[in-house]
């Protein structure tokens, strides 16, 4: 089995956690601890939430400051336009912030936020015909 671990800085663990959990992912306690936090985004990928000085253990150089520049932009597919339209939702209310107008295409629609971090997510709904299997 393959799984993907996406490890993010984060400046303040325990709000970081907390909007997260807002967006109705689960915690894994055992995988976590006062300088990291395992939040389950599916069954095979994992996002790991880190102290900034935790994830400068983990990299050469600097660690870089997303609220200063795009870094990365991540992508999470959903199965509808309403689980879109939802997720966006909570993560504005849980205190994201908008990223990018909603686009929408013959492919699918795409919403996205900003993490209180400024770690980027779009979140993705696609017609079944461009789901890459």
């Amino acid at each position: 089995m393959r799984m993907i671990f996406v490890n993010l800085p984060v400046r303040d663990l325990p709000s970081a956690r907390r909007f997260y959990a807002a967006l109705g992912f689960s915690i894994n306690d055992a995988s976590s601890n006062e300088r990291t936090a395992a939040v389950v985004l599916d069954d095979d990928v994992a996002l790991m939430l880190r102290s900034r000085d935790r994830f400068a253990e983990q990299v050469a150089g600097d660690v870089g400051d997303p609220r200063t520049g795009t870094t990365v932009v991540h992508c999470l597919t959903v199965g509808s336009r309403d689980e879109v339209d939802g997720l966006v939702g909570k993560a504005l209310s849980a205190g994201g912030a908008p990223w990018l107008p909603v686009r929408e295409d013959a492919s699918g629609v795409t919403g996205s936020f900003a993490d209180p971090d400024g770690h980027v997510w779009e979140i993705a709904w696609m017609e079944p015909v461009h789901v890459i299997d």
